[in-house]
């Protein structure tokens, strides 16, 4: 993920934007836009905030998840309060993360296992080095940049070494992946099923993320993409 930030700044922007509040008792019926439309800024924030902890390995139990939330937006807490909550959840990510077998990749040998995807038949290679491979084709317009999309993926390593599955569709606005996974979509059919090679300089260049993804890391997804959401 690449643009996370936005939502939190989008909310702070809202708030400039609103500033003192105006004369008068609202309606009932912008009480009710204004609170749906609260709940879908930061609702927004939220699911970009627990697929970044699946990414990681965090699994959350969504009705054990919003039993919590409520609690706390109504300023009561259970067994953890803000500052014990943080600490736990860094203390069982640290546990979980297996250790890498090396902090950063080379270069050469990323560029080969690339090389080596773009000799495969009927590879595309990109200017900017993604390699885009049709497994099956599907049928209809291409995502745009603005599009939101339902997909299925797993994601490895240049080794064959599984870093991240989706289990079920998960959905993501395209512009809100790395370079390389937007770039990919956008040349998808609905229906169909293709092969990425992302080179790290489209996906998490030479810092990586520490724990996950090495750096120099060239990933390999196999995506589905199941429909573009209208």
């Amino acid at each position: 993920m690449k643009r996370l930030i936005l939502a939190p700044a989008l909310v702070l922007a809202v708030a400039g934007a609103v500033g003192a509040p105006a004369g008068g008792t609202p309606s009932a019926g912008a009480v009710d836009s204004v609170s749906r439309a609260v709940g879908t800024v930061f609702g927004s924030y939220v699911r970009n905030s627990l697929q970044s902890l699946t990414l990681m390995g965090v699994e959350v139990d969504h009705a054990t998840f919003i039993a919590a939330l409520d609690s706390a937006v109504q300023g009561r807490h259970g067994i953890f309060d803000p500052q014990s909550a943080d600490r736990y959840l860094a203390e069982y990510i640290d546990a979980r993360r297996a250790p890498m077998r090396v902090d950063t990749l080379s270069v050469a040998s990323q560029q080969a296992w690339l090389d080596s995807m773009a000799a495969l038949p009927g590879a595309i290679r990109r200017p900017d080095g993604l390699v885009f491979i049709v497994e099956r084709e599907g049928e209809g317009a291409m995502p745009a940049d603005s599009s939101q999309v339902e997909i299925m993926y797993t994601g490895r390593f240049y080794d064959g070494v599984e870093f991240d599955r989706t289990d079920s569709p998960v959905t993501f606005a395209v512009a809100d992946l790395t370079p390389g996974f937007s770039i990919g979509l956008t040349m998808m059919r609905p229906g169909g099923r293709y092969r990425l090679a992302i080179p790290s300089s489209l996906a998490y260049g030479p810092q990586g993320i520490p724990g996950a993804i090495p750096g120099n890391a060239a990933l390999d997804f196999t995506v589905d993409l199941i429909r573009i959401i209208k």
